[in-house]
């Protein structure tokens, strides 16, 4: 999203009180008629749905709030997500009339987000078929750099996933199982591309990574 509206709707956002999550807590379930705008301030949010069997599916973002409540409201939509908190959270929440106002007032923001939105459609679906479509290895390769594009942090040669990664949620976003998951783990260090300290993962070799997630 272009600096420039980022810092506009930080501003709008601001105005509101801060509410601080847990880890692990339920913010949105399915069905629920949103009367607030959600953005992250600080932490990892994910947005999952559970099949008959109670199987999991996250979307393969840990980001996806904002894009969740502004679709549900633009679209005025129930939400269709349970929306969870992968670590403990700082969020903002403004009335929907409040932003809808602010929007309609700034047409170069609404404009903005409009773009923005079909943007994360189309790195989402893109997301989905590089995950879903390889073979186990490539497909928790491809996560991990893409969570490292997104939200990893650059420390001289290395990149690093600067929160703890539970191999449980990681399972949720490839289709895998959470043991399969650790597994591919021990493989990608194994190989040299990456290894764990404090319970981050750091990515020692971002090309070669990236290559083997790719399908």
């Amino acid at each position: 999203m272009n600096e420039k509206i980022k810092k506009q709707l930080e501003n709008f956002f601001s105005k509101y009180e801060i509410i601080n999550s847990k880890k692990g807590q339920i913010l949105l379930r399915p069905g629920d008629k949103l009367n607030k705008v959600w953005i992250e301030k600080e932490g990892y949010i994910r947005a999952y749905c559970q099949g008959k069997d109670k199987k999991e599916i996250s979307l393969p973002t840990l980001k996806p709030l904002f894009f969740c409540s502004v679709m549900s409201t633009l679209h005025k939509q129930e939400n269709k997500y349970f929306i969870e908190t992968v670590t403990a959270a700082q969020l903002w929440s403004a009335p929907v009339e409040d932003f809808l106002n602010f929007i309609k007032e700034n047409p170069e923001i609404k404009q903005e987000i409009d773009k923005n939105l079909l943007d994360q459609l189309i790195d989402l679906n893109n997301s989905w078929l590089q995950i879903v479509a390889g073979e186990a290895l490539n497909k928790v390769a491809g996560l991990i750099c893409l969570i490292a594009k997104n939200r990893g942090e650059k420390k001289g040669s290395e990149i690093i996933i600067n929160f703890n990664a539970p191999h449980r949620i990681l399972a949720t976003m490839t289709g895998l199982t959470r043991e399969t998951v650790t597994l591919q783990i021990l493989k990608l260090q194994k190989m040299g591309l990456l290894y764990n300290q404090d319970r981050k993962i750091i990515i020692r070799d971002m090309e070669k990574l990236n290559e083997l997630g790719k399908i």
